[in-house]
């Protein structure tokens, strides 16, 4: 999209800074017989996009803003952010903005953001959308920041989905990390386990292919299930023909009748 494609502008809350004001305490001087003074806080209101100000005692222009906010006029997200505002202001604090400071654009000389400053346009987002009085305040070069800011706000725009979708990819890669560091772990563990049964009396047995031990290997089972007749066999015993079959010995933990299986088959 096109720099000069930022036609609309969005919805923003006024700026607002706050003072102290010293005002005649009515009451205080009638029974002093002299004026009295008190501090009263006043905000002072600048509608976004506008170089108007508008001053009002911070009490009422708050009550104001409640009424606005029930008849859905205002954003109660700005009431709030007001409110933050008036109390940072109450602390000595900044007023926080929304959106980015001039001050940290690294884009303008010094010079310019006091010029900025100066035309109460705080925000490189309220440069952006300043109108044609806003621009001509800021003197010759008043076009080009504008522009600047445009350009600015669009490319946060256009790479801030890539910035999210960055992070969930490297979220995705960190989670299957952790899934391969936890496999190689576990066949660690397996290889371990192998090495240590090397020397377990299982291990000696060395069957050709398909000759693997199973449960029925060590299973106490009758000779009469797999139609083995001892009267045709010769007269070693089953272990020795096994042994001249095979050419080793049958394994400690075989039975008989498995051995006579293993010689009929």
């Amino acid at each position: 999209m096109a720099v000069g494609d930022i036609t609309e502008r969005e919805e923003r809350p006024a700026m607002v800074r706050f003072e102290k004001r010293p005002i005649e305490d009515k009451q205080a001087s009638r029974e002093a017989g002299q004026i009295i003074y008190k501090d009263v806080d006043f905000v002072l209101v600048t509608p976004p996009y506008s170089k108007d100000l508008f001053e009002h005692k911070v009490t009422v222009w708050f009550d104001n803003v409640e009424k606005n906010v029930r008849s859905g006029r205002t954003h109660p997200e700005w009431r709030d952010y007001w409110h933050r505002c008036y109390e940072n202001w109450k602390k000595g604090e900044e007023t926080p903005l929304d959106g980015t400071s001039v001050k940290n654009w690294s884009a303008i000389t010094p010079a310019q953001c006091k010029t900025l400053l100066t035309a109460n346009i705080l925000t490189i987002e309220a440069l952006a959308m300043a109108n044609d009085e806003g621009t001509r305040r800021l003197g010759m070069g008043g076009v080009d920041l504008k522009n600047k800011a445009r350009a600015y706000v669009q490319a946060a725009k256009d790479t801030g989905p890539l910035v999210m979708e960055n992070a969930a990819l490297k979220k995705q890669v960190s989670q299957h990390e952790a899934t391969i560091d936890n496999l190689s772990e576990k066949m660690e563990i397996l290889g371990q386990r192998l090495e240590a049964m090397k020397g377990l009396p299982l291990a000696e047995v060395d069957k050709p292919i398909g000759h693997s031990i199973g449960i029925t290997d060590i299973l106490d089972e009758s000779a009469a299930v797999y139609d083995v007749k001892p009267a045709a066999l010769p007269e070693k015993t089953p272990a020795e023909q096994y042994e001249v079959k095979f050419g080793k010995k049958p394994h400690h933990l075989m039975k008989e009748a498995t051995i006579l299986k293993r010689l009929s088959e």
